[in-house]
């Protein structure tokens, strides 16, 4: 029998988001003959974990998120931590997959002939990047240890170097992986009812990050300046009590739709007229990547990595990273001053591009 590669992948959870969303789909797609995957959650909680393919090994720390625990976690050393977490150093890779906890971990692992890996996905700061590290030094001298430092953008990776002198061979970008066959035959059956308006949609956790705060205030003026729309909300997270109040008292209600989460997100997205994306940041948005393989017309502020889904924008429409720049981006789509069709044809181009990188074939060879 052939001696089989042995792969750890460490990440928070495996919630309904991108990053773990991501997780899922690379684990999936390694030929269980050659590989013996494992992965290791800190919590176990996470609807994506019953897409795992039964050939991976599972194993958790905790069952379930409790107050404090970073806070305790940096009592301990990252050498000790990978002592008590990690049961056995008997892998040949091991990658971090989430910035923080994950990587301050990982970095604790003392045996030389294991490869370690960090992945980077969202834009780290002076200010952010000691963030579950006791400080900005521990976590350098961390991600110092790892043989590779994987950004889901060059945006993200620019930044990260910014904040961390690492050698340049250490470097690498990655984008995203797909299952593209998967994406579209889910999004055939039209889950929409037929409206003579342009129908906007949205994906995301409801939380600060994604802006939706301010994406509701743009439909309050935009109703107000007379347009007649349609924004459905895919989604559940902190804020959802505070956005539907706003809808409400705001008489919003006939225009903005909360559908909550959805385990299969595709059909809204692939029927919709245009994709919004509101974010104040994103590392690589894995949604609005699949909206342009869905070939669904994005607009979206500025955040890390949309030049590069976006071909600069080419091929959607990217607008400051502000609450005004949205407003009027929207305005310009819903006055035809921006043609649909114009930028529908645009994302067609573009999907067919972004459909035949296969960026899976960068992470097999990064670990061999």
């Amino acid at each position: 029998m052939t001696n089989l590669k042995k792969i750890l992948f460490v990440n928070t959870d495996l919630r309904g988001g991108g990053a773990e969303k991501i997780l899922v789909n690379i684990v999936n797609s390694f030929d269980y003959s050659q590989y013996e995957v494992t992965v290791l959650t800190i919590f176990k909680e996470g609807i994506n974990r019953e897409d795992l393919n039964k050939e991976i090994k599972q194993e958790w720390i905790f069952e379930k998120p409790f107050k404090g625990y970073t806070r305790l976690a940096l009592l301990f050393s990252p050498k000790f931590l990978f002592k008590r977490f990690i049961k056995s150093d008997n892998y040949d890779v091991i990658i971090s997959f989430l910035e923080g906890f994950p990587s301050r971990i990982v970095a604790g692992c003392t045996n030389p002939n294991i490869k370690l890996i960090s992945w980077i996905h969202l834009e780290l700061y002076e200010n952010t990047i000691g963030y579950e590290f006791r400080n900005k030094k521990e976590a350098v001298k961390c991600y110092n240890k790892f043989h590779k430092i994987v950004s889901v953008a060059k945006t993200v990776q620019d930044h990260f170097t910014k904040c961390v002198a690492i050698p340049q061979d250490k470097l690498e970008v990655i984008y995203n992986p797909l299952e593209i066959d998967e994406i579209t035959t889910k999004a055939e059956i039209n889950p929409y009812q037929k409206i003579d308006k342009i129908r906007l949609v949205t994906v995301g956790r409801l939380n600060p990050q994604k802006g939706y705060d301010r994406l509701v205030r743009i439909m309050k003026k935009l109703k107000s300046d007379g347009f007649d729309f349609e924004l459905n909300i895919l989604g559940m997270g902190p804020m959802e009590a505070e956005l539907k109040k706003y809808v409400i008292d705001n008489d919003l209600s006939d225009q903005i739709n909360f559908l909550g989460f959805q385990k299969n997100p595709y059909p809204y997205i692939k029927h919709a007229d245009l994709f919004v994306c509101s974010s104040h940041k994103e590392g690589y948005s894995t949604v609005v990547t699949e909206s342009v393989i869905l070939e669904t017309p994005v607009i979206t502020t500025n955040c890390s990595g949309m030049e590069e889904i976006l071909d600069n924008g080419n091929a959607g429409i990217i607008v400051n990273n502000s609450e005004d720049a949205l407003y009027e981006g929207l305005k310009n789509i819903l006055n035809a001053n921006e043609p649909l069709a114009s930028l529908q044809e645009k994302t067609n181009l573009r999907a067919i591009f972004l459909k035949n990188r296969n960026s899976f074939n960068q992470i097999l060879e990064l670990i061999n």
